[in-house]
């Protein structure tokens, strides 16, 4: 064999051996993640949140987040997707659940219970601006973001919706007027006789109710005050397809609508133009009853 020809199979073998050792060798500069809980946010049924005295308490019924305290009202579902959110974190760092007061652990800025599962929010490292988290027998480093939703007050959790999504109507009934659904017709009964409602107009209103979202909410432990005269007070009872009966009772005054729902400890308050579309299906508005700014 000539020199070339050694020379040659002697590079050949060294890059050969490159590309194994490059294969086989450890991933050691991969850093390694850990999630930090085998939950996943679908199996979660209840949630709660212990931040200084606050208590928020969340459970799933019929496949829809409720708080139960410390008011009974209907929680923003995307809210509470968010807070679930925390259930798929990864970290980076892992370490014992030893010595508690190096992490700020000892107690805790806020706890949050999802299941059985425990999750203590401590300190935050200097450098990487993260956040030491407690859960079963370890504590990691995860984004602060996750705690940011544990400090909402109950009302920024609650839907800003007097109606689910699921709350199909099919009557309502005011002071002066009966609007009920007949098959696919909505017949009108009105003490207003010379008005007349198209079914388009009609159709219209009814989803004004289904898409409605109050721009500011208020627990009905707060102690309304109104200034402003004058005031009229209205009743809304509303049936659903399911046969439910939901009753509001409304508070028109001259720069917006207070609607308070019977089953719920909640007030939703509307813009004078967005109030009065929802009470008074012949006001005619431009103003669309969506989330306002």
């Amino acid at each position: 064999m000539t020199y070339h020809a050694r020379l040659n199979l002697i590079m050949l073998a060294t890059i050969v051996g490159i590309v194994i050792f490059l294969y086989i060798r450890p991933q050691s500069d991969e850093a390694q993640t850990y999630r930090i809980s085998s939950l996943s946010p679908e199996a979660a049924q209840s949630i709660q949140i212990l931040h200084k005295d606050n208590r928020i308490v969340l459970e799933k019924l019929k496949n829809r987040w409720h708080l139960t305290e410390p008011i009974n009202a209907r929680a923003d579902e995307e809210k509470v997707t968010q807070l679930l959110e925390i259930l798929t974190a990864k970290s980076e760092h892992r370490f014992p659940l030893t010595d508690l007061a190096r992490f700020n652990l000892d107690t805790p800025n806020v706890q949050l219970f999802i299941n059985r599962e425990s999750f203590d929010f401590g300190g935050l490292t200097p450098i990487t601006n993260q956040q030491y988290v407690a859960t079963e027998d370890n504590v990691f480093l995860i984004s602060p973001r996750y705690a940011v939703m544990l400090q909402l007050q109950p009302s920024e959790i609650v839907s800003p919706a007097p109606l689910a999504e699921t709350e199909t109507p099919v009557s309502f009934q005011l002071d002066d007027i009966s609007i009920e659904k007949h098959e696919r017709q909505w017949l009108v009964s009105s003490e207003n006789s010379e008005q007349l409602l198209s079914q388009e107009k009609i159709v219209h209103w009814v989803q004004l109710w289904q898409q409605a979202a109050a721009s500011s909410l208020m627990l009905g432990s707060e102690v309304l005050q109104v200034d402003e005269m004058p005031v009229v007070q209205k009743e809304i009872n509303i049936r659903l397809q399911n046969g439910q009966k939901i009753k509001f009772n409304a508070l028109e005054t001259g720069s917006g609508l207070i609607l308070t729902r019977s089953d719920e400890e909640i007030r939703y308050v509307f813009s004078a133009n967005a109030g009065k579309s929802l009470i008074d299906p012949y006001f005619v508005s431009q103003a669309s009853i969506l989330p306002e700014d």
